[in-house]
């Protein structure tokens, strides 16, 4: 829950329309800003889809590649617009033309704002470092350049670069302001403010420090129009806390009605960095309390999924207790054991030995800590309270793209050109670039959901806040679940199971209320297929629970589609043998409750296995024209999935 300071309401400041305030789902939104109310509206919340991870060439990272692209370029992409991507001819203009085949309902761009003062006077033929060689180099994408750059992030205690920003790097601090004014104007341009609510631009950033080689990296997404001067960014504060403690300062405090959250994304790659025990390395108990209080505000998302891989869990960690789970692998960019580098020579990846953080996560090269996957830090969280009196990872769920050319939102499979530059061309994407994901390892990303009253910033913004929020791998599958303890068995035969969820239960990202005289929770879950993609295989319980000797344990369990797992897909035509559904519903039980353990409850939504880029791309081709490539080791099938934030359970 946030702290009483964060939202400063302006109740029913809605302009265009008479507001009823007896309206319930009025109710349900805390308004911040003046605009009409949507014409669509649900109590019962409707299902949006959308992608908070998005660079254009305001980024660092893109610019340099020839990537021109502005975030109204990105806004109006994700709204069906046509857009120019790579890859590029002689003269630097993009060759290819890309539309996204549903246009997404809300978008945050989120360009690296560590360099927005640098990227400005680099690209100004008016500032007075222009000609110096570093700039130079920047405009021309040579390595060297972007790799300064990188090496800012990598120190733990980061200092711009002279050459570009003076010797006390006020000229690039001063020189970030335009940069990011024009990113907050294109944004309020691209919302749609009208009744119609057609789509919905979320002001943010990311926030990219890689101390040591590990992934750090938050998107910090604004609620409304009402955001600090500058953006905070990992030069300025280069810990978690210090982040916190300036968004706190500059946004909840220094501007009135502004929000702000921080997300992170691709733990994955973090070794142990990104999520550490709140147990260990804090002064006291109530210290270590105060501070997973503050992180649990700041923070109640992370991005599951994206373009890097798959942050949900990972198989075999010697604490851990549960069975191996086949579909950690789906898109899992790490593996124990040596592999070799791109550059040559190898690399032995392990696990991380308890409280370790490795080096060089972000290539794939550290070690593989438990704390690094949604599954396992929920765990964590638990172990925490247990200690402090503080769930230290009241955690849910989203996941985006990650794309640097502005394609927001296009995660097909048998079309996706890439999110970088140096996979635009077939050849580039089918390379395995063995040291990170990228290329063959790497995927068109997901998309964030979320279940909110209207499609407006607010809503949206409250959905986040309150994690009735999910993500998914890149369709469009639409999961519920709800937990209490008096569900009807014949709740999915129910005329709108939704509000009987509702009624009798709560939402994911909640805690299951007080405990009645049912011996178990039950919990309702139900999903929807998208109707472009494949069908709906099985929906699953994760389990996770703490018990009374201090250890980990979880399980998987199938609650219903079962019987859809027997078939095999036609590696020519893409056909699926088996059966599937189009929509799955349930009430599962938990009947190996124990009252007494803590534990968390979320659900997997699963689809029938359809062709994974890499093989939908090779099989669309004449059998005599895929090139060698197409010969690899990559799975030529995935199974696209949905993952819903969590409901716990406390004692």
């Amino acid at each position: 829950m946030h702290i009483q300071s964060r939202v400063i309401p302006f109740a029913f400041l809605i302009a265009g329309c008479a507001t009823d305030q007896t309206d319930s789902t009025t109710a349900l939104v805390t308004y911040t800003e003046e605009r009409e109310m949507c014409a669509d509206r649900s109590a019962t919340r409707n299902a949006y889809f959308g992608d908070l991870h998005i660079h254009t060439g305001f980024s660092y990272d893109a610019l340099p590649f020839g990537v021109k692209l502005t975030p109204t370029d990105a806004y109006n992409f994700a709204k069906g617009e046509p857009l120019a991507v790579p890859p590029y001819d002689e003269n630097g203009n993009e060759t290819g033309i890309l539309t996204i085949d549903k246009p997404l309902d809300f978008a945050a761009v989120t360009d690296h704002a560590e360099f927005f003062g640098e990227v400005q006077l680099c690209t100004d033929p008016d500032s007075e470092v222009y000609a110096t060689r570093m700039c130079r180099l920047f405009r021309t994408g040579v390595f060297e350049s972007v790799g300064q750059f990188v090496d800012v992030n990598r120190q733990a205690e980061p200092q711009r670069i002279a050459e570009i920003c003076g010797e006390d790097g006020q000229a690039c601090y001063d020189a970030a302001i335009p940069l990011w004014k024009r990113t907050q104007e294109m944004a309020e341009f691209a919302y749609d403010k009208t009744s119609a609510c057609s789509f919905t631009a979320l002001i943010g950033y990311e926030y990219t420090g890689t101390p040591d080689g590990n992934n750090f990296h938050r998107n910090i997404i604004f609620r409304n129009s009402h955001v600090p001067e500058r953006a905070t960014s990992y030069v300025d504060a280069p810990t978690d806390q210090e982040l916190w403690a300036a968004l706190t300062e500059e946004c909840l405090e220094g501007v009135d009605g502004c929000d702000v959250l921080a997300i992170p994304h691709n733990s994955n790659l973090s070794a142990g960095r990104m999520f550490p025990s709140y147990m260990s390395g804090f002064e006291n108990k109530d210290n270590a309390a105060a501070v997973a209080t503050l992180r649990n505000a700041m923070e109640p998302l992370m991005e599951v999924f994206q373009h890097k891989g798959n942050s949900e869990c990972f198989n075999g960690f010697p604490d851990v207790l549960g069975a191996v789970d086949e579909l950690c692998n789906v898109e899992q960019p790490r593996t124990l054991g040596e592999r070799p580098l791109f550059r040559g020579g190898s690399v032995t990846v392990e696990f991380c030995d308890g409280d370790e953080i490795g080096s060089r996560g972000f290539n794939a090269q550290g070690c593989i800590s438990k704390r690094d996957f949604y599954r396992t830090v929920l765990l964590t969280g638990l172990q925490d309270e247990a200690e402090i009196g503080v769930n230290s990872y009241k955690i849910g769920v989203i996941a985006s793209t990650d794309t640097h050319i502005g394609a927001s939102g296009h995660t097909d499979e048998s079309d996706w050109i890439g999110h970088l530059v140096l996979e635009s061309t077939f050849d580039s994407r089918m390379r395995d670039r063995q040291s990170s994901p990228l290329g063959l390892t790497a995927n068109p990303g997901g998309l964030a959901g979320v279940w909110a009253v209207e499609n407006s910033r607010d809503a949206i913004f409250d959905a986040l806040e309150r994690r009735e929020a999910f993500g998914t791998s890149g369709t469009r599958i639409t999961p519920r679940l709800f937990g209490g303890w008096d569900f009807n068995a014949n709740v999915c035969s129910a005329e709108d199971v939704p509000a009987a969820g509702y009624a009798d239960g709560v939402p994911m990202g909640t805690d299951l209320p007080a405990r009645t005289t049912a011996q178990a929770p039950k919990f309702l879950v139900l999903a929807n297929q998208d109707p472009d993609a494949a069908q709906l295989q099985k929906l699953q319980i994760i389990k996770g629970w703490i018990d009374g000797d201090g250890q980990a344990h979880y399980d998987v369990i199938d609650v219903t589609g079962q019987e859809n797992e027997a078939g095999e897909v036609n590696l020519q035509t893409g056909e699926w043998s088996g059966s599937g559904a189009s929509s799955l519903c349930a009430v599962f039980e938990d009947e190996n409750f124990d009252p007494a353990l803590p534990s968390y409850y979320y659900m997997r939504a699963v689809e029938v296995p359809t062709f994974r880029w890499s093989w939908a791309q090779c099989v669309a081709l004449p059998e005599d024209k895929r090139p060698e490539a197409c010969t690899n080791n990559a799975p030529k099938t995935i199974q696209e999935m949905a993952w819903t934030s969590p409901i716990w359970y406390m004692p």
